[in-house]
């Protein structure tokens, strides 16, 4: 099959795979700790050392040391065990899909100067909650409601210098989908609903990066994300002088720059361990969040407009550690541990319902096997460990939501993958 092909084939497929799912909820924040259930299993820690053809969107300097051409096509099934005051979410499976294709001329990992450019289409972030009952607050507060899913796609190429060095850029396409619904028990007036349907936008960026092999024992990796820069979401509304404050309701939200360091250390043949540090620039993007059309209650129990969304996220430092280890030529099994402080203070819960962003700990296990040298098949098992983030409700807010806003929320991710090499 001529590399052309092959390329047109893979992207095709991933793309069918990529429109065809949605994503909700996250775990460093609003981002997925890694794409594909090899990245998964090292519990993200891969920015030096090169897994498979999503690496394109952890660090595309690293598709230049696979040895093969490469085509990988998967999927997560993500359960966010999500509690409001004690209240379950109703929704709690999302299905995270992933797609690469890598094309090396060479097909080797090899010393070569060569180039090897590539493709990746993955749901790599989101948020959403879903919780309703007529006691859910002890207050006003009925429902709410939220999906934000954000997917990206990145092409870009990489190139290896000599056996040391590889340079890569991938301009990388977003797509972004929201919506939003508050749902609060007037008395004799009835319910009164705030809804904002789901909403697509449209953004990108770019991503560079490098590896660099000291010796056979250590390699590192440095990576740099770009903000990348959305359209407005908009919506239209009819006014009521509450949350719907105009005809057409805008809000802006960027995803953030990220820099990223790894190290990979390589004791004895089979066994590699990595750890990786990575500044998420959550406050640049998620301080405050431009908003127009919308309104909120101010401290006098008036309602008016408003120009931001208070979500006060704190920029957020993630540490990760991942190891892999070949029992044989066919079986890899890995494990890792990934932490990120949680980017929501605690006086700021309120502001966040609609994206309670608030896990911490990570612990995965994943593993490979080699049916044979074209086809391996990969699994990874990832759980967040639950958080609780609690925080006084003042007045005249408490009417709405009750006296104490309580969050709680683990994760749990089962991942698959099917690697075919040409």
């Amino acid at each position: 099959m001529k590399l052309k092909t092959k390329l047109f084939s893979a992207a095709l497929a991933a793309g069918l795979v990529f429109g065809a799912a949605s994503v909700s909820n996250a775990t460093n924040g609003y981002y997925m700790i890694g794409t594909g259930a090899k990245s998964l299993g090292m519990a993200g820690a891969v920015v030096a050392n090169p897994q498979d053809a999503s690496t394109i969107l952890q660090n595309p300097a690293g598709i230049a040391w696979l040895a093969n051409t490469t085509f990988d096509i998967g999927g997560a099934a993500f359960v966010p065990t999500r509690k409001f005051d004690g209240h379950d979410s109703d929704s709690n499976l999302y299905i995270v899909p992933s797609a690469g294709f890598a094309a090396n001329p060479l097909g080797c990992n090899c010393d070569t100067p060569h180039f090897v450019y590539g493709i990746g289409m993955y749901g790599t972030s989101g948020m959403g909650v879903d919780w309703s009952g007529n006691d859910l607050s002890g207050a006003a507060l009925t429902k709410i409601w939220s999906n934000m899913a954000m997917m990206e796609m990145s092409v870009g190429g990489a190139y290896r210098f000599n056996g040391k060095l590889s340079l890569g850029f991938a301009p990388v396409f977003v797509y972004q989908a929201m919506g939003l619904e508050y749902n609060f028990n007037m008395g004799d007036k009835g319910i009164y609903r705030a809804s904002l349907d789901t909403a697509n936008a449209y953004g990108a960026g770019f991503d560079i990066g490098a590896i660099y092999k000291l010796n056979d024992m250590v390699q590192f990796g440095l990576t740099y994300k770009s903000k990348r820069y959305m359209q407005d979401l908009e919506w239209n509304t009819t006014p009521d002088g509450m949350m719907m404050q105009a005809n057409k309701v805008k809000m802006k939200m960027d995803m953030p720059r990220q820099i990223a360091l790894g190290v990979n250390i390589r004791p004895i043949k089979p066994l590699r361990i990595e750890a990786d540090v990575r500044w998420i620039n959550y406050h640049d993007v998620m301080n405050d969040v431009s908003v127009s059309g919308m309104g909120n209650m101010y401290p006098d129990g008036t309602w008016g407009p408003i120009k931001n969304w208070p979500f006060h996220w704190d920029d957020q430092w993630v540490f990760s550690i991942g190891a892999e280890y070949d029992l044989s030529k066919a079986f890899t099994l890995r494990a890792g541990f990934n932490y990120g402080k949680n980017p929501i203070d605690n006086k700021d819960l309120l502001s966040n319902i609609v994206s309670p962003a608030i896990v911490e700990k990570h612990l995965t296990l994943g593993a490979s096997y080699k049916f044979s040298k074209n086809l391996e098949m990969s699994f990874a098992y990832i759980h967040a460990f639950e958080n609780t983030v609690s925080t006084p409700v003042p007045a005249p807010y408490n009417a709405f939501y009750g006296n104490n806003v309580e969050i709680k929320m683990y994760q749990d991710t089962a991942a698959f993958q099917v690697t075919y090499n040409f």
